[in-house]
């Protein structure tokens, strides 16, 4: 597990050094069929004496998925797991396993990875395990099995520059356990390698100042034809991204100086033994900080989906996803309601039933889950899935306490980790089930109520990056991402909360529908689409602005808006414009 950006404390404890763990003998194969070949990284993140915090990544090296998985192993010191997350453990003495929980079942085919985390505690010394055996076959440690990239001489490599489908040119990421170098590294356990283990839960961190450069040595000269660079919440506003045969004489293939984070899926048209990112000017105080730096001679197909103009946060979007953010964004008074019973009122009023139903995660944490229950209704009704979730701070209190989570953001054991990976756990069931969701966390990022928004904007960003990046490593890639706030009516813009384009797909509003609500909202973001997601009055076409969607606020509120709600429902509903839900297309063959 990594630590957050914004807290910069460099502990003797997280300074430990990431184990890299010897091959094993092969134990009796488990329930699950048995993996084609895997390497297991073992890291301790952090150590107080007598206990500790350890993340492991495991990578399926071989050919074929992998679909349930348990890894095995024996502690060499006596030490005791005392909880464990993203998967499920058993212990009998020193031998232990983990299992899959259900939404990190799979570990895909050439590289694909899935990593859980666990507490122990220990007495005298905490040395590594020696060994680890997945479905019941040995792993290796990372780096051990060869590269698809060839090592040797740029005179090995081919002489010219194969198109991207040519003879002889790999697939996958080139850069992928390939050396690494830096012109800085801010502490341990921020290394350069960090950017090209393949693990989204490490990452390297330069020095907090301009420039700064990252390269990977491919091993051999390549077609260059696409760079991702997947962005930790210190990213750059500038940088370049350059090739070179030498090391030394570098050409610039792309670059940007209005980057703003996320992931960044770069065409380019380079060729070259090194890649580099070479950064002028950062986008926060802090450094530069990348999760992975990824390089492909042929280019990662995005997933299918439409193409509206707006592409999603999440470059792994499903294409329901997909299809949902371009429906939003090409049509407009599509009607919502929060809660069923109230979606069933609205029918009974009008005769009509809204498109969108709003559900909320508030009572999840504490063991209310409704999630089959949204995915009958979402395939009997074929609507439109909306959640927002009213979190109880994970410190004790409402969603209003007084709630200093920012000495969480970097403690994977904490309750707020455990109640993000719950939440993005039941996301990922609900894609499973081939639902997309309008997913509005931390709603009403600038009206200074919510506990979220009470430590201000930076914290309140690093949260929504945190949230973000918990949904994708779970594989909860069904979700299209609504920041919300109030576009007018509050001491600070909205646009001072919004966390960037790579981390959100809709820009909406609350409660006020003044009429430079929906330029303001327009004006945050390159082009989002936006909507208001949570209102007392529906809107009417015949005189509200043209936002793509509404969603009304439950019905135990409506005679305290002052507002006839149940007679604008009724002239919403009568105006043909307003979209229902029996208007909405197919969505099961998105």
């Amino acid at each position: 597990m990594r630590r957050r950006a914004p807290v910069r404390l460099v502990t003797a404890a997280a300074a430990v050094a990431v184990t890299v763990l010897a091959a094993g003998l092969a134990t009796t194969p488990s329930a699950q069929a048995a993996a084609d070949g895997c390497q297991v990284r073992y890291q301790v993140t952090n150590d107080w004496g007598s206990g500790a915090t350890a993340t492991v990544v495991v990578t399926n090296t071989g050919p074929t998925a992998v679909n349930g998985w348990t890894l095995a192993w024996s502690f060499p010191a006596g030490q005791t797991i005392t909880d464990m997350w993203n998967a499920t453990k058993t212990q009998s003495g020193a031998d232990a396993t983990a299992t899959n929980v259900s939404y990190n079942a799979a570990i895909p085919a050439g590289g694909g990875s899935v990593s859980f985390g666990f507490n122990v505690t220990y007495a005298g010394s905490n040395p590594s395990p020696a060994a680890f055996t997945l479905n019941g076959v040995a792993c290796s440690p990372p780096g051990t099995t060869p590269s698809s990239s060839p090592s040797g001489s740029p005179s090995s490599s081919p002489s010219s520059s194969p198109g991207p489908s040519g003879p002889g040119v790999p697939t996958g990421n080139l850069a992928l356990r390939r050396p690494v170098t830096a012109s800085s590294t801010e502490g341990a356990g921020l290394s350069p390698a960090n950017a090209a283990d393949g693990d989204r839960t490490t990452r390297w961190s330069s020095l907090y100042t301009d420039p700064q450069w990252l390269q990977v040595d491919l091993g051999a000269e390549y077609p260059v034809r696409q760079v991702i660079l997947r962005w930790e919440a210190a990213y750059a506003r500038a940088y370049q991204i350059q090739t070179s045969t030498d090391a030394t004489t570098w050409t610039t293939v792309s670059g940007t100086t209005t980057g703003d984070g996320g992931d960044d899926v770069l065409a380019v048209d380079g060729h070259g033994r090194y890649v580099r990112m070479s950064g002028t000017a950062r986008g926060t105080a802090w450094g530069y900080s990348l999760f992975e730096l990824e390089v492909y001679a042929v280019p990662v197909a995005a997933p299918p989906g439409p193409d509206c103009g707006q592409s999603p946060a999440d470059p792994d979007a499903g294409s329901k996803a997909r299809h949902l953010i371009c429906y939003l964004r090409t049509h407009t008074y599509v009607s919502g309601q929060t809660d069923l019973p109230d979606a069933d009122k609205v029918q009974q009023l009008t005769g009509r039933y809204p498109a969108i139903v709003a559900f909320d995660f508030m009572e999840y944490t504490r063991g209310s889950i409704q999630t089959q229950q949204v995915i009958d209704w979402a395939r009997q009704r074929q609507g439109i899935v909306a959640f927002q979730w009213h979190w109880y701070c994970p410190r004790g209190g409402n969603y209003a306490a007084p709630c200093d989570f920012v000495p969480d953001l970097n403690n994977p054991s904490s309750k707020l980790y455990q109640d993000i990976d719950l939440v993005v756990g039941e996301l990922k069931k609900l894609g499973d089930a081939g639902v997309p969701v309008l997913f509005r966390p931390l709603h009403e990022a600038n009206n200074n109520y919510m506990w979220w928004t009470k430590k201000g904007q930076d914290a309140y960003k690093q949260l929504w990056r945190l949230i973000y990046q918990r949904a994708r490593l779970a594989g909860a890639h069904n979700v299209v991402w609504v920041f919300n706030g109030m576009a007018s009516g509050q001491g600070t813009a909205l646009s001072s909360w919004y966390p960037g384009d790579g981390y959100a797909d809709l820009v909406t509003s609350d409660y006020f529908q003044s009429a430079g609500d929906l330029t303001t909202c327009k004006a945050i973001g390159n082009g989002k689409t936006t909507g208001v997601a949570e209102t007392f009055s529906p809107l009417n076409p015949s005189t509200d602005p043209a936002w793509p969607y509404f969603v009304v606020w439950a019905s135990r509120d409506w005679n305290g808006s002052g507002k006839d709600v149940a007679g604008l429902w009724k002239t919403a509903m009568a105006n043909p414009r307003t979209i229902s839900i029996d208007q909405l297309p197919n969505m099961t063959a998105w």
